[in-house]
């Protein structure tokens, strides 16, 4: 019966080490990824920082969007004070490009919008992933 324990030892101790060598192979490859992920983080910065750029500038199209919508909105209210029916005539042609030019706006938010929530989604769960304890 000892050379039965003994033997069921011996094998416990093969599968285990080869368990083990099975786990520092594993660790092998995780290392060479973060060693690569982190070489990444430079690129990540960069990209980020281009995402913020683009925001920028959208922002800043929104902005004359919105200069523009005013003016045409002040030359209505000169119309409503006393201008001719020449005048409303000559808004209508600008007023049909706001509209086009709003639609754009709209979707071009839109786009950027659903790339923002996706990104800030991701980062966020990369966040938390990063955080948990091993």
């Amino acid at each position: 019966m000892s050379g039965d324990i003994h033997a069921e030892m011996h094998g416990d101790h093969r599968r285990w080490a080869g368990e083990a060598a099975l786990w520092r192979d594993d660790l092998a490859a995780w290392h060479e990824e973060i060693q690569k992920a982190l070489g990444d983080l430079s690129g990540l910065e960069a990209i980020l920082r281009e995402h913020d750029k683009a925001l920028r500038s959208h922002e800043a199209a929104i902005r004359l969007h919105e200069r523009a919508l005013n003016s045409h909105e002040h030359a209505l209210a000169g119309y409503e004070q006393g201008g001719s029916e020449e005048q409303l005539v000559a808004l209508a042609p600008a007023h049909q490009q706001e509209a086009a030019k709003h639609e754009q706006q709209r979707q071009a938010h839109e786009r950027v919008k659903k790339h923002q929530h996706t990104v800030m989604a991701r980062w966020s769960l990369l966040l938390k992933a990063l955080a948990e304890p091993v």
